[in-house]
């Protein structure tokens, strides 16, 4: 018999007679349970060479529609672009000619005080004849009047070089033109200096 030292319990029966092992699954961890052969999801099967061979071919169709509009765009903005510079080109060498109109509008006018003598002056008519040419030639080249007399100021095709009071106008409304104005189609070549009502 085991000696007991003081303040030890006494033993129970069943430590004496060794505790009985717990159930399975109390204590130890459960075991997973197997999934079944029918969750598992099957693995895709390989696309079939006729599967390919359309989504190859329907590739190819998207990248080629796509090199075609880009070419497309390509040759309408390069298009676009040379008649801009063309455009552009000939309103430079205009300009140019706008002031010799204006020199011989200036001489026209100069000699509009002249005594009418009834002979003809030859030299008013040819720089009349001159002055006529050159118009002719730049409505042929497109060029064309700015309207000014009578309307508002637009700032776009309108440049005031200064104000007087008129009665019977509206204040901004364009009494006199101090320089005629041109345009070539949309492109303004040179603002129309005008004088606005104050």
């Amino acid at each position: 018999m085991t000696k007991r030292r003081h303040g030890e319990p006494d033993p129970s029966p069943a430590d004496a007679a060794g505790a009985p092992d717990a159930p399975a699954g109390e204590d130890a961890a459960a075991p997973v349970e197997a999934t079944p052969e029918a969750a598992v999801e099957p693995a895709p099967a390989p696309p079939s060479p006729e599967e390919t061979l359309r989504r190859e071919r329907d590739e190819a169709q998207d990248k080629w529609l796509r090199a075609v509009a880009e070419m497309d765009n390509l040759r309408k903005r390069t298009r676009r672009e040379v008649v801009d510079a063309r455009r552009f080109a000939q309103a430079d060498a205009l300009r140019g000619f706008l002031d010799i109109l204006d020199n011989l509008e200036r001489a026209l006018q100069s000699n509009g005080g002249a005594v009418d003598t009834g002979v003809p002056d030859a030299f008013r008519e040819g720089v009349e004849l001159i002055r006529q040419k050159f118009r002719t030639v730049l409505q042929d080249q497109g060029v064309t009047t700015i309207e000014a007399l009578g309307l508002h100021l637009d700032p776009l095709v309108h440049e005031a070089v200064g104000q007087l009071p008129r009665e019977g106008s509206e204040p901004g409304t364009i009494i006199e033109v101090a320089q005629a104005g041109y345009r070539l189609g949309e492109l303004v070549l040179r603002p129309a200096r005008v004088i606005i009502c104050a």
